[in-house]
């Protein structure tokens, strides 16, 4: 058998930044990229927005899970369980804040060589961000420019993790220079020629993402006391850097100290949401911290099914689902954020692996897929586009629904771009106008489709016309 050629070393240090964005974290960076764009972007909607967390499940899990976190604040009594509706409920850049912070667990946060260490950083940049976002807050500034503060705390360590996940032969040279009791910033510069910090600015650089990092006094701030709180809330450092963070928020030391200790308790709370456990022990909270079980415990509606590939059926997910479905939208121009949330029921509470909507042109003569949700679903779309005929127009007559299987098999054109016999059709009815259709199967898993998929498939279809129905044009 043919042996697998090693990784090319780096010509330098230099360039190993670049190495690691394009060899070991390209999903990372492009996903980053993706958020960021949406979230900056004024043109892009809300729904625009869910899309793109909605084509990595595991960042959809996290998504839900923090969007339900106290430390963002949702004071509903119901939980959000559909990433519309956190959209809505929570606004763009918190989303943003949630997203980058989710993406940098899902790369960085599993265990290897140094996984202490990389734990270490991602505890302090969770803290640091949570207090960053505080500061900004009590400045007075905008909740987008506060959110921006946290996403620049979480970012300013990215480099940290990356290096100690990925740096090899430089990761462990730099490892035994710490442990002999070199102090942190000489071991950097004797051992790399640079620093940590620097580090993650070519990586995000690699990224095209470098202004991100502003040389934020607050960042500056809350990235010192997350490191010196770790000895403990009473030591010389935390009571300096407390007397510096007091002086920049114009008040007293011992009312910026209460509020840099509730922080801690809510960085600890964040990291619970976002499923980091493991970065407990490097948050310096004042309290005793939740167990790290905390972070597993499913309960009834818990977005951990969302990261299975194949999400099982869940009755009460759906008539969650199907409740939020008349939040997400107030007009007819909040259209996709209801339809994305309709497909999303479809796949996440009924089970089904491949969601599409199609709608017919303005003219009426093709039938084309907009949004697409669920396991290979994007490929899918790609195929569902046809032109209206006498076939086509037996399927869309108004109400109508079908459930197609060997016996009863779909028509040959739904056949050959789905490749299966079985699935669920739906014409999308309003105001007694077809203007679309909608489709689900379950090939990718194999699994069959039964009564209460069917049931629960029509269910989502006439849910989403009665809210068309009574939204103001």
């Amino acid at each position: 058998m043919a042996r697998l050629a090693p990784e090319p070393a780096p010509a330098s240090f230099k360039e190993l930044a670049r190495q690691i964005a394009d060899m070991h974290l390209p999903a990372f960076g492009m996903t980053l990229q993706a958020v960021v764009q949406a979230t900056e972007s004024d043109a892009l909607s809300g729904h625009q927005i869910a899309e793109v967390i909605l084509h990595d499940p595991a960042l959809t899990s996290h998504v839900l899970r923090a969007a339900n976190a106290a430390y963002l604040g949702y004071g509903g009594h119901s939980k959000i369980v559909t990433v519309s509706r956190a959209v809505v409920v929570l606004g763009i850049q918190a989303i943003r804040t949630v997203c980058i912070s989710a993406l940098t667990i899902e790369a960085m946060g599993a265990s290897g060589r140094f996984g202490p260490r990389v734990q270490d950083a991602l505890g302090r940049a969770l803290h640091a961000a949570v207090q960053a976002r505080d500061m900004g807050l009590r400045r007075r500034l905008t909740k987008d420019a506060a959110e921006r503060l946290f996403v620049e705390a979480v970012l300013g360590s990215v480099g940290e993790m990356a290096f100690w996940c990925f740096a090899g032969d430089y990761a462990q040279r730099l490892d035994m220079a710490l442990q002999a009791g070199m102090p942190q910033a000489k071991a950097e510069q004797d051992t790399l020629g640079t620093t940590l910090r620097q580090f993650g600015r070519d990586l995000l650089q690699a990224w095209n993402l470098g202004a991100i990092l502003q040389n934020s006094k607050e960042v500056e701030l809350a990235t010192a006391l997350s490191l010196a709180s770790q000895q403990g809330w009473d030591t010389v450092e935390v009571m300096r850097t407390t007397q510096a963070i007091g002086t920049l928020l114009k008040q007293s030391d011992d009312e910026t100290l209460a509020s840099l200790k509730r922080n801690a308790d809510e960085a600890v709370s964040l990291a619970v949401a976002l499923g980091a456990p493991k970065t407990l022990p490097y948050i310096a909270s004042p309290s005793e911290p939740p167990p790290a079980s905390a972070a597993t415990t499913p309960d009834e509606a818990s977005p951990d099914a969302v990261a299975a590939r194949y999400p099982d059926p869940n009755l009460q997910l759906q008539l969650r689902t199907l409740a939020e479905m008349g939040k997400v939208a107030v007009t007819r121009k909040d259209l996709p954020m209801l339809l994305e949330t309709c497909l999303e029921g479809m796949h996440r509470a009924v089970g089904l692996d491949r969601c599409v909507l199609c709608l017919l042109t303005p003219t009426r003569t093709q039938l084309v897929a907009r949004m697409a949700m669920g396991h290979g679903a994007a490929d899918l779309r790609q195929h569902f586009m046809w032109d209206c005929g006498a076939e086509l127009d037996t399927l869309l007559k108004p109400q109508a629904t079908h459930w197609f299987t060997e016996a009863s098999a779909a028509p040959a054109f739904i056949r050959q771009a789905s490749g299966t016999p079985h699935c669920f059709l739906a014409a999308f009815t309003v105001d007694l106008k077809v203007i679309g259709l909608f489709y689900a199967d379950r090939k990718p898993s194999g699994r069959e489709l039964d009564a209460e998929a069917f049931e629960g498939f029509r269910n989502f279809v006439a849910q989403a016309e009665m809210v068309v129905r009574a939204l103001p044009r």
